[in-house]
């Protein structure tokens, strides 16, 4: 059975890896906290880099969060511009508005990730691909034969 890190189990494991983020030699973090040098390096290698891709994710997840309710405050506020507009003669402007609500929802669906722009290629009907068809299948092929693609 593999051993507990010592740095992972210490009752002050965040103090720990807050002096060495903070800059603090490993050899003074070991002597303040009663640990070894060599348990520091350890515990650094192994376990921190974990911990910061973690805090990475976590703010990366805040900053989306962020932005996303920005996005939702514009849209209200072009909803609201829209309604006002909604009784009077003024097209364009209605227009707009109704152009600046769909770009909000594509910006909405790209940060929620609801709204998927990765292209997509076909190669079905490519004339390179009906070509290698051919060639790999040949012309006795009962789908070719039906003029069908593979």
């Amino acid at each position: 059975m593999p051993r507990v890190c010592t740095i992972c189990s210490h009752e002050r494991r965040d103090a720990i890896e807050d002096a060495f983020i903070g800059g603090t030699a490993k050899r003074r973090i070991a002597s303040q906290f009663g640990v070894t040098e060599r348990t520091v390096r350890h515990h650094v290698r192994e376990h921190l880099p974990a911990l910061m891709a973690l805090a990475r994710d976590a703010e990366r997840m805040a900053r989306a969060d962020t932005l996303l309710d920005r996005l939702e405050a514009l849209q209200s506020r072009t909803e609201a511009i829209l309604e006002e507009l909604e009784g009077t003669d003024l097209y364009f402007a209605r227009l707009g508005a109704i152009r600046e609500m769909r770009r909000n929802l594509d910006l909405i669906g790209e940060v929620t990730k609801e709204l998927d722009r990765t292209p997509t290629l076909s190669l079905r009907f490519s004339p390179e691909w009906l070509e290698l068809r051919t060639v790999i299948a040949g012309p006795s092929s009962p789908t070719q034969r039906r003029g069908e693609p593979f």
